[in-house]
């Protein structure tokens, strides 16, 4: 797919990965790109206002993917200032962390949200945006994880794992359900150097990232910029592709 005169949506699009994503698509020539985020108000407006000073049209819109009704009205209001869309970034999630063998640490509420956001929230963002992509061809990328294919003792919960491998189904789901008009495809990364991480290991972190770094055969972890460019990748380089999963996690799933 080429980008010019596209329009993109990226769900949870100010952390960091959804930042990286919007940056890319941005650089890779989209007319437009919308900047998805249900708290971060401050940090969406920074970096749509940041997009907007290159001349690209850019705006931030809340909504809460897991209410149907915000996502549509989201929809509705994309149509309404691009009067298109063409890709959906579906990367908005959510985890909690619970150590892997703490099952009663699992309560019904954890196991709710993690699977609302991250599985119901990206079918919900899919299916709201049907109709806008179909007309122009228009395809979605769902930003699953390696913890969605691994279970290593690290994950961050075994709630958010299996959401993750839902989220993989789902897309192969998606792709048959949508097609021919529309393609579905989606990215695993592995451990990614984000504010979020870094927020929740505090002052160990650097130790943390050179413990991780050692099991991956790339001897690092990913930054948001690896998980953007691979996105842009599975956007640009593959329009006979659809129902796939391209694991971004440093040849970690090898070892």
């Amino acid at each position: 797919m080429e980008l010019t005169n596209r329009i993109a949506l990226v769900t949870g699009g100010a952390g960091g990965i959804g930042g990286a994503v919007v940056r890319a698509l941005v650089k890779a020539g989209v007319a437009g790109v919308i900047v998805n985020y249900r708290k971060s108000s401050k940090e969406a407006e920074a970096l749509a206002a940041e997009i907007g000073r290159t001349g690209i049209n850019a705006i931030a819109i809340r909504a809460d993917v897991q209410s149907d009704e915000q996502v549509r009205t989201m929809m509705a209001k994309i149509a309404d200032r691009f009067g298109r869309l063409d890709v959906v970034i579906n990367n908005a999630g959510v985890t909690h962390w619970v150590k892997l063998p703490d099952l009663e640490g699992l309560t019904d509420p954890i196991w709710d949200e993690i699977l609302d956001v991250n599985v119901k929230g990206a079918f919900r963002c899919a299916r709201a945006a049907q109709k806008l992509l179909e007309v122009h061809q228009g395809m979605i990328v769902n930003v699953s994880s390696i913890s969605g294919v691994l279970a290593p003792s690290t994950i961050s919960s075994l709630a958010y794992g299996t959401a993750k491998a839902a989220l993989i189904y789902m897309t192969k789901g998606l792709a048959v359900a949508m097609a021919p008009k529309v393609r579905v495809n989606c990215v695993a990364p592995a451990f990614t150097d984000t504010p979020w991480m870094s927020q929740h290991f505090g002052a160990n972190y650097q130790q943390v990232i050179a413990n991780a770094s050692a099991g991956f055969p790339l001897q690092r972890i990913a930054t948001p910029e690896d998980i953007a460019g691979a996105i842009l990748g599975v956007i640009t380089g593959g329009d006979f592709v659809t129902g796939q999963t391209l694991l971004v996690d440093g040849g970690l799933s090898l070892s």
